[in-house]
């Protein structure tokens, strides 16, 4: 897929977890022609105030006047110490969201076209 970069913070780069990036990106493309671009960024920050590491993934998807951008930490999320989890979670958000602007596109596009019957 064109327009994809990934990069990696606080945590070494891995070639398994930027494979799995390219798949889920392949997938989210393949479904939404619109899309201009992702920028993906993976992180293992040092949260202090929990016995672990947590991953976040932020996604930055480019569609046609703007920018969806899926950053949402999850600092509760115990599930997150797997980045792959937290990879699939990010992505899903950005489907849910990227879905829900297509759809709100394609009605007001459906609406601006439709002519009102007169009498």
């Amino acid at each position: 897929m064109k327009g994809l970069a990934i990069s990696f913070r606080d945590i070494e780069h891995s070639d398994a977890v930027e494979q799995q990036i390219r798949e889920k990106a392949d997938k989210l493309t393949s479904v939404f022609d619109d899309i201009t671009g992702i920028r993906a960024v993976v992180a293992m920050p040092h949260n202090h105030s929990y016995k672990g590491r947590l991953a976040h993934v932020s996604l930055e998807v480019g569609l046609p006047g703007e920018t969806v951008a899926i950053t949402h930490d999850n600092h509760d999320n115990s599930d997150h110490e797997n980045m792959y989890v937290a990879v699939r979670d990010a992505f899903d958000k950005a489907h849910r969201k990227i879905r829900k602007i297509h759809e709100k596109r394609v009605d007001k596009n459906r609406r601006a076209t439709s002519v009102p019957e007169t009498l």
